[in-house]
């Protein structure tokens, strides 16, 4: 493993640049997440062509397969052949189509795992800025990370709830 690194923002807040930690404070954890998150989208985005094109393949063979059984039916062919060639396409139509499901299913899961591991990526992000925060606004800073990241996902809070939960915070 190299020297543990950390963000250090820069004009493009998508694409952040990666700089070596000079301090001596502990990292909260070696940050190689964009790598993985590549790596992750990478990976899926060829397992979902490969299912993709499996799908159009059996799909295709299944039609052919189904043509060629049609075409010896009509050509006067009614023997155990034809009728096997439109068994085994129609079988065949109904294996490509399940493979279109699962090719659905992968899609929606790699979006919902991705989405994940941006949140987990983000978090980090937060937290090395927050690092950075002067110790005298540090509290606030810290406090509001958590509460977004408390609330991801969730509806809004009204403005008039937020207000009466500042309201019954204890004075310092």
């Amino acid at each position: 493993m190299g020297k543990a690194q950390r963000f250090v923002p820069h004009n493009n807040a998508d694409q952040p640049d990666i700089a070596p930690l000079d301090t001596k404070e502990e990292p909260l954890a070696t940050d190689n997440t964009q790598e993985q998150l590549d790596h992750y989208y990478n990976l899926n985005i060829k397992h979902l062509k490969l299912s993709f094109a499996a799908s159009i393949i059996a799909l295709l063979l299944g039609l052919s397969v189904l043509l060629i059984g049609a075409v010896l039916v009509i050509g006067g062919r009614t023997g155990l052949s034809a009728q096997l060639s439109i068994i085994g396409g129609v079988l065949t139509e109904f294996i490509g189509a399940g493979f279109f499901i699962l090719y659905g299913k992968n899609l929606v899961q790699l979006n919902i795992f991705y989405e994940k591991l941006i949140k987990h990526k983000d978090t980090l992000y937060a937290i090395g800025l927050a690092r950075e925060v002067p110790e005298e606004s540090r509290t606030n800073v810290l406090m509001a990370i958590i509460g977004n990241l408390l609330s991801r996902g969730e509806p809004q809070t009204p403005p008039e709830v937020l207000k009466a939960i500042i309201e019954k915070q204890p004075s310092k």
